[in-house]
């Protein structure tokens, strides 16, 4: 307990209110939940008798409060308004030994009151960072940023050109110069370009992607496309054309084919649909690519998975927070639009890997991708590392 002026037998807080609550959150994400009556009730009369520990029941379980409470660190910045008007201590489970943190508040007010001067502090750390339009902000996190400004660093393809024949029009859109590193407000290093793209009539990239869009089912249904990040990755483009090009080794020479024809004309770069859990998925596929690691469900072959409509990648997609986004609307939603090798096929089976040789071919090479229907394909499998890298994460209501 904090100590006291000669004289008092309680410190000044206890004369107020007070209004408790303990954090059930897990995987260091904090959840508040006030505590009901009777035990708030009988924390604020132990706190104010100066007892040293409260132990009570709720729903069969024991639990313990140490009431030796000390000023929160977490509110340590907001010193002006008083660090006795929130103290800290702890909970404890004594039969799972599970130790939670609990704070006092000393007024329900007060509390409210902290929370609207939270809300303006990150409202404004947050303005720089959403002016910059490099910074990645899908964590959907209200956290202060832990830098006020986002770092610009500048970026570079290397030697690239967009403007081949081989790849899709929204592509060609890409420029190659004047790129920057992406910023994350927590920190976190980010090995690839990023740029926000806002509707505008006048961005022929907008209107491609907007095209794009409209051609979906989602689109076409309604759901509103309302932003984009084109993601540029140095590494997964210039892996990905390393394998554009063996590819094409494999399928060019017409004599190591049964019927002498060359496969060079069906080898094509396409724009398709790849739907993630997370936020947090979103980013690792922008640093490090696509994984066929993680696929769980391999109805058609163990690979990366991607649809050519953005209805079916919406089944997987996840829903983003972006920090000045008033909650109150629909969701706001994202997934991936990637740029994939797409070259023979084969009718996919169940944990298919890898894919099986091509009759047709003399030399035994296997087919590029796997679909669930050859007349048509919805869903697209590809089974090489660097075979499709991110282009855009796509935000939309649906």
């Amino acid at each position: 307990m904090p100590a006291c002026p000669a004289g008092e037998i309680i410190p000044r807080t206890a004369l107020q209110q007070g209004f408790w609550e303990c954090d059930i959150g897990s995987a260091g994400q904090s959840a508040w939940m006030a505590y009901d009556w009777p035990a708030s009730s009988l924390l604020e009369q132990a706190f104010c008798q100066g007892q040293q520990e409260l132990g009570f029941q709720y729903r069969g379980q024991h639990y313990k409060v140490g009431l030796s409470m000390c000023p929160s660190p977490a509110f340590t910045s907001l010193a002006e308004l008083g660090a006795e008007h929130v103290l800290s201590t702890f909970q404890l489970n004594t039969r799972t030994g599970v130790r939670r943190e609990v704070r006092r508040w000393s007024s329900r007010d007060m509390k409210a009151l902290f929370e609207k001067q939270l809300l303006m502090q990150a409202a404004s750390a947050w303005e720089s960072w959403v002016k910059a339009d490099w910074t990645w902000l899908l964590d959907g996190s209200s956290n202060i940023p832990s830098i006020p400004q986002p770092p610009r660093m500048s970026y570079s393809l290397g030697h690239c050109c967009f403007g081949e024949s081989f790849w899709p029009e929204l592509i060609k859109t890409w420029p190659v110069g004047n790129l920057t590193c992406a910023a994350h407000p927590s920190g976190q290093k980010c090995n690839f370009a990023l740029k926000r793209i806002l509707p505008s009539a006048e961005c022929s990239e907008w209107n491609c992607l907007a095209g794009i869009w409209q051609q979906g089912s989602l689109g076409k249904a309604g759901a509103k496309l309302k932003g984009a990040l084109r993601v540029q990755n140095r590494g997964l483009v210039h892996g990905f054309l390393a394998l554009r090009h063996t590819m094409l080794a494999r399928m060019a020479v017409a004599e190591d084919f049964a019927d002498g024809t060359s496969r060079e004309g069906k080898l094509a770069v396409r724009m398709l649909w790849h739907g993630t859990r997370s936020a947090s998925g979103l980013l690792d596929i922008c640093r490090d690519g696509f994984d066929r690691a993680h696929a769980q469900v391999c109805v058609y072959g163990k690979g990366c998975y991607f649809a050519s409509s953005p209805a079916y990648s919406d089944h997987y997609a996840c829903n983003v927070i972006l920090p000045t986004r008033d909650q109150s609307g629909p969701p706001l939603r994202a997934m991936l639009l990637a740029a994939v090798l797409v070259g023979e096929m084969v009718e996919g089976t169940n944990n298919m890997y890898p894919p099986p040789t091509k009759p047709h071919s003399l030399t035994g090479d296997r087919f590029e991708n796997a679909c669930d229907k050859l007349a048509n394909p919805n869903i697209l499998v590809t089974f090489k590392d660097h075979q499709a890298f991110p282009a855009y994460v796509v935000l939309y209501e649906p």
